[in-house]
């Protein structure tokens, strides 16, 4: 996901709005400081919590935490992924670490990083025994896991001077999906080509539609951007706009169980509220609104929604339905999709 460091944040124009009456309660996770958390990844049974220098790693789903040591000079955390019996984290400004004990120690890995933004690792992904990841400013890279040393540019089809800036990178099946630039296109990499392909999200151009995540449901694909939430049901050929009843002018993380969607968007003063969506994105109720702490990211581990914010990381069960019903059309209707 793209960071409020990398790309700015839009403060929204609207005002607080009613909520259910029974919000939600929030506890945080004790081992993890009241800091910035930048980032989420949950894997297998394990929920990985990326702050300025250290990965906080939750075993049964985010139950038991314990910190790794130090990442030498990483201003910030923004993505973290086991892989080839390794641990990988990408960091804002200082590129690629790898650990091969469980995060006792680190080491860098980024020869073959080059050009404008490189250092900038924005996401990392698993594919056929290689790492892909997505940077701020010089598109994708490629590594052999098989022999872990070296980069390539991986940017085929992706052009840079306009859509370096590579904010999401997935692996959905057997197909890499990207969000680049902020004319909001995204690119894909099915398995036989030999080039990214370019799609617009809104054809044929949306000037400023800025992508800041991407996540599977399933055989769908959701984009989280400023006021917005689209849905692919074609493998990220398509998209349909899918956002009615979130907040505009706001930063949109997207989190999900498999069955339900999470949205959480940040607005008007680093204020953030979350949302919730039972049928696929097609409408959206309010959960719960959080004054004053800026929303890094959402991730679904087990039974718990956890929140990346500000001062920490909170998590809250799960729910799988509004907490109670709320009358959001009026409420729409003074903003507009």
């Amino acid at each position: 996901m793209i960071k409020p460091r990398v790309l700015g944040f839009a403060l929204a124009l609207a005002t607080l709005l009613p909520l259910p009456a029974a919000a939600v309660t929030w506890t945080r996770v004790e081992e993890v400081p009241a800091d910035d958390v930048f980032s989420l990844h949950y894997f297998g049974t394990t929920l990985y919590a990326g702050a300025a220098n250290i990965v906080y790693i939750g075993a049964n789903d985010g139950t038991n935490w314990t910190p790794t040591a130090v990442v030498p000079t990483a201003p910030a955390i923004e993505t973290v992924v086991p892989a080839g019996g390794a641990l990988w984290v990408g960091t804002f400004g200082r590129g690629v670490f790898r650990s091969t004990d469980t995060g006792a120690s680190w080491q860098p890995v980024n020869t073959g990083l080059t050009g404008l933004g490189s250092s900038q690792v924005l996401e990392i992904v698993e594919k056929s025994d290689s790492l892909f990841a997505a940077t701020g400013g010089a598109g994708v890279f490629t590594l052999d896991l098989g022999t872990p040393t070296q980069w390539s540019a991986f940017n085929a089809g992706i052009p840079i001077s306009i859509a370096g800036t590579v904010g999401t990178l997935i692996l959905h099946g057997s197909t890499l999906v990207a969000t680049a630039g902020p004319n909001g296109f995204l690119y894909r990499f099915p398995v036989g080509a030999t080039e990214w392909q370019e799609v617009a999200i809104v054809p044929p151009i949306s000037p400023g539609l800025l992508p800041n995540d991407l996540i599977a449901m399933g055989n769908d694909l959701f984009i989280g951007a400023p006021n917005r939430v689209f849905r692919s049901e074609d493998d990220a050929l398509t998209w349909t706009f899918k956002g009615t009843g979130i907040v505009q002018n706001s930063q949109t993380f997207l989190a999900t169980d498999g069955t339900v969607l999470f949205a959480g968007v940040n607005f008007q003063g680093n204020n953030h509220r979350i949302y919730i969506s039972t049928n696929r994105g097609d409408s959206w109720q309010p959960l719960d609104e959080v004054p004053g702490v800026f929303l890094f990211a959402l991730a679904v581990a087990g039974d718990k929604l956890f929140a990346a914010r500000a001062d920490g990381l909170w998590w809250t069960p799960a729910v799988s339905a509004p907490v109670e019903e709320t009358t959001w059309g009026s409420i729409k209707g003074r903003f507009g999709k």
